[in-house]
C-alpha cells in the first residue's frame, strides 16, 4: 500500500485579496495667483484680440518684466521675437488659432501652459478662476480672457468688448452660437519647478 508524503499533497487554493488601488488622483490646487479682475486690455487694431488678451493673462500674474503693465504691442513684439514675425500680422490676426505659438511666447516668458482644442463645458467649469485662461472661438473669430464663473455665465476680459454683441460676460447661448472652442491656460512659473 502507497504511503502518502505530505510534502507532496496539494495546497489549497486561497484566492488573492484585490489590491489596496490608490485612489483617483485629484489634480493639485494652482499656486499661482492671480488676479481675474485685473482690467482688461482693450485692442486698439481689428487685429490684435489675441496679444491684448495674452497681455491681460501676464497682467494678471503680475507679471513685471518690462517694468510696467503689457499692452498688445509688448505682446505682438514678444510672440515674433520668441516665435516668427508672421505669428501675427494685420492680415489675419494670429496665425495659428490653436495658440501654440502663444505657447511658445509663455514659456519663453518663464510660464508653463496649457492648451486644449475643442474645449468642453465640463473644461471650462474645472478651470475659470483658478487659472489664468484665454479662449478663442471658431465662429467668434475672436480671442478673450476668462475671469471667473458668474452666475449662468462667464466673465471676460474681452479686448473688444461690442465684438459681435457680447460684452465682458457670455452666456451659454452665446458659447454655443460662437465656438467651437481653444483654450490655453497658464499652470504654473518655470521659477515655482
Amino acid at each position: 500500500m502507497p504511503t502518502t508524503n505530505p510534502a507532496w499533497a496539494p495546497a489549497l487554493w486561497t484566492p488573492t485579496p484585490w489590491p489596496d488601488f490608490p485612489p483617483e488622483p485629484v489634480a493639485p490646487e494652482p499656486i499661482l495667483t492671480y488676479d481675474p479682475w485685473y482690467p482688461a486690455v482693450f485692442q486698439t487694431a481689428d487685429w490684435t484680440c489675441s496679444c491684448a488678451s495674452s497681455a491681460w493673462l501676464l497682467n494678471s500674474l503680475g507679471d513685471d518684466q518690462l517694468g510696467r503693465p503689457w499692452d498688445e504691442w509688448s505682446v505682438v513684439e514678444a510672440l515674433r521675437a520668441a516665435t516668427y514675425f508672421g505669428a501675427v500680422s494685420p492680415n489675419y490676426g494670429l496665425a495659428r488659432a490653436d495658440m501654440y505659438d502663444l505657447e511658445v511666447m509663455f514659456w519663453e516668458l518663464g510660464y508653463t501652459v496649457e492648451r486644449q482644442q475643442h474645449v468642453t463645458r465640463e473644461h471650462v467649469l474645472e478651470v475659470a478662476g483658478k487659472y489664468p485662461m484665454q479662449v478663442n472661438g471658431a465662429a467668434w473669430y475672436h480671442h478673450a480672457g476668462v475671469r471667473a464663473l458668474g452666475p449662468g455665465v462667464l466673465y471676460l476680459a474681452n479686448p473688444s468688448p461690442s465684438w459681435k454683441s457680447v460684452g465682458q460676460e457670455m452666456d451659454a447661448n452665446e458659447a454655443a452660437r460662437w465656438g467651437s472652442w481653444n483654450s490655453m491656460i497658464v499652470t504654473g512659473s518655470l521659477e515655482e519647478g
